[in-house]
């Protein structure tokens, strides 16, 4: 088991690229009003007024999803295959990983971590997986900007009626719209890349969904990867460039990925 901390020397970097196409209507909200005041909810868009999804709303749903498999697989501590709760000032395998009490000096042992925070990070441990937001590629961006605005109104749960006038008016990005979708990644482990490979595949099958107002069935994405970049710092500073991996070969690297996830759980025999 490699360390967590291990930034101080390039083993490899990889790159993965693809596209997020929505399937229903997304919305990331914008936190504040639209323009004029036309609509109460707009989304988050860029500085040309295109919709965009923050990379911080896809590493958090990315993040709880696989949480919330490696809490529901339940395995024993010692495989690394579990996700502690940062919710809980507790010992042992329920502490947050890199949490300690006010007056005691924090741990320098990382080598109990979790598998989430062994990839996405802790309080005391950067994350290997960096997500950059995901913008509506160049090509695209001519015609009708892909935003709809829809009614919503407030309803009263006792009664299942409309409560009073609380109507209001929010927008969400159109069904169909894509976005570029990259996502690098600092000295991977194969085992949590095939944890990483997994959590995207929960999102693109509908388990999971992106931004607010998911239980009103908004959310939903496709996901498509299309290749990867490989580089380690023996061919970056030989003026190398970085090899490209598509097609079969990347479904290749995403079948050994996924097995050595299994086996790191031990639910297979290694090779």
């Amino acid at each position: 088991m490699s360390r967590v901390d291990n930034f101080d020397a390039l083993v490899e970097r990889l790159c993965l690229r693809g596209s997020l196409v929505t399937r229903t209507g997304l919305r990331v909200g914008s936190g504040g009003s639209g323009e004029s005041d036309a609509v109460d909810l707009p989304v988050l868009r860029d500085a040309q007024r295109y919709p965009m999804i923050p990379g911080s709303s896809i590493k958090g749903v990315l993040r709880s999803t696989v949480e919330s498999l490696l809490r529901g697989a339940n395995r024993d501590r010692a495989t690394h295959v579990w996700a502690c709760d940062p919710l809980l000032e507790r010992t042992d395998r329920e502490r947050a990983c890199g949490y300690h009490k006010s007056g005691e000096k924090p741990s320098a042992d990382t080598s109990g971590y979790c598998a989430a925070c062994r990839l996405f990070g802790s309080r005391r441990v950067a994350s290997h997986v960096r997500f950059t937001d995901a913008l509506i590629p160049k090509e695209n961006r001519s015609g009708r900007i892909p935003v709809e605005t829809r009614d919503g109104v407030a309803i009263d749960r006792d009664l299942r009626v409309a409560y009073g006038v609380a109507k209001y008016d929010f927008e969400v990005v159109s069904p169909g719209t894509q976005f570029d979708l990259a996502v690098f990644i600092e000295n991977p482990e194969e085992w949590l890349m095939g944890l990483l490979i997994v959590g995207f595949e929960q999102i693109a099958e509908g388990f999971s969904a992106l931004g607010g107002f998911t239980s009103r069935g908004l959310g939903r994405v496709e996901i498509a990867w299309s290749e990867m970049g490989r580089v380690n710092a023996t061919d970056l500073l030989a003026g190398k460039p970085m090899e490209t991996v598509r097609g079969d070969a990347l479904q290749a690297e995403f079948d050994k990925w996924r097995k050595q996830l299994a086996v790191q759980a031990g639910y297979v025999g290694g090779a």
